[in-house]
């Protein structure tokens, strides 16, 4: 059987803790010199433990170690003498330490995880942006080539079937071309004062199309105190129609997707629900992740998008389960915030 990194150094924290009960243990407990050293020796593990495990591993660390240590402090319990507290009040420190490290190591985990993953999407943006450029012009010219060819055929042409799936097709692979291309350049945002819910349902208007043929409702709850904000409009409306269009996707014949706005202290808040197949529990943590998708068609780039221009605008997007079925989307701006 192989032993990989993790248990080793498990094992080597483990042994270490034991090792110093040992000394604990087995010297003569009048000899209080060696004794306060052995208890200094319990940083050792409870360092090691924040440094390869973070808070998990700290917390293990103080609790194995505090359980372990209690029966020998019981045993030269002395009624709360001077060397009692003394001994107790080591003890608090060493929690509080430890708390403080494992607090420390995972805000300073969370910051590299962050960096990492920002250079990787840079990365794989750069990447994704050449390809896309590099795919873009020749689509063009095959779907304005068989436009032109599609023309001079007759409607009773039996190659005009053909043809049209050649259109459609060229048309879906534009599309995924401008996602990418989207997703790949840097954003570059010009807000301007937009009144927000005629913004929504601007996009509403478009996302009905594509409701109307999978035989979706549309429906608004629009607040009206929602007034003006400063936004890029053309950006944010991109966002909204992701959104929209990902929730009729979800849906089913005769199902509804509801869009509703509201105002929450200094933000404007806009829902996008929708009662269709949610997002399962093993997908939650990888839905804005980039071309991470559960459909068959499409990038995987569209709530990557979203996401990418709603913090753009310091905005905030997160989505919950709703209570019967569903996903709500939630989409938040600063209120009147100049950008």
């Amino acid at each position: 059987m192989s032993i990989n990194k993790e248990q080793i150094k498990i094992a080597l924290i483990a042994i270490m803790i034991g090792s110093i009960l040992c000394l604990h243990y087995l010297t003569f407990p009048g000899l209080g010199h060696y004794h306060a050293v052995y208890r200094m020796l319990f940083y050792m593990p409870l360092v090691l433990g924040s440094l390869w495990f973070g808070m998990k591993g700290t917390a293990y660390v103080c609790i194995s170690v505090s359980v372990l240590f209690f029966p020998y402090a019981i045993t030269q319990w002395q009624g709360f003498s001077f060397e009692d507290f003394y001994r107790l009040l080591e003890g608090v420190l060493y929690i509080v330490i430890a708390l403080i490290l494992g607090f420390l190591v995972e805000k300073e985990r969370k910051k590299h995880r962050a960096l990492v993953r920002a250079e990787s999407l840079a990365a794989v943006g750069k990447e994704v942006s050449e390809i896309a450029h590099d795919m873009k012009t020749p689509l063009m010219a095959i779907g304005g080539l068989a436009n032109q060819v599609s023309k001079k055929l007759g409607q009773d042409d039996p190659d005009q079937k053909k043809l049209g799936i050649v259109i459609q097709e060229t048309a879906r692979l534009e599309s995924m071309v401008r996602e990418m291309l989207d997703f790949g350049k840097p954003l570059k945002i010009e807000p301007t004062e937009t009144k927000f819910n005629d913004l929504v349902l601007d996009s509403v208007k478009i996302a009905q199309t594509i409701a109307k043929k999978k035989d979706v409702e549309m429906e608004t709850d629009l607040d009206t105190s929602v007034s003006t904000v400063f936004l890029d409009g053309p950006r944010v409306k991109q966002a909204f129609l992701n959104l929209m269009t990902n929730a009729v996707q979800a849906s089913s014949a005769g199902e509804n997707v509801v869009v509703r706005t509201s105002l929450e202290n200094s933000w404007v808040i806009l829902e996008v629900v929708d009662y269709g197949c949610g997002i399962t529990k093993e997908h939650q943590e990888s839905i804005f992740r980039p071309f991470f998708s559960t459909k068959d068609e499409g990038t995987g780039l569209g709530l990557g998008i979203v996401k990418k221009i709603v913090k753009s605008h310091g905005g905030d997007i997160s989505f919950h389960p709703n209570p019967e079925k569903g996903v709500t989307f939630t989409v938040r701006f600063p209120f009147r915030a100049e950008m």
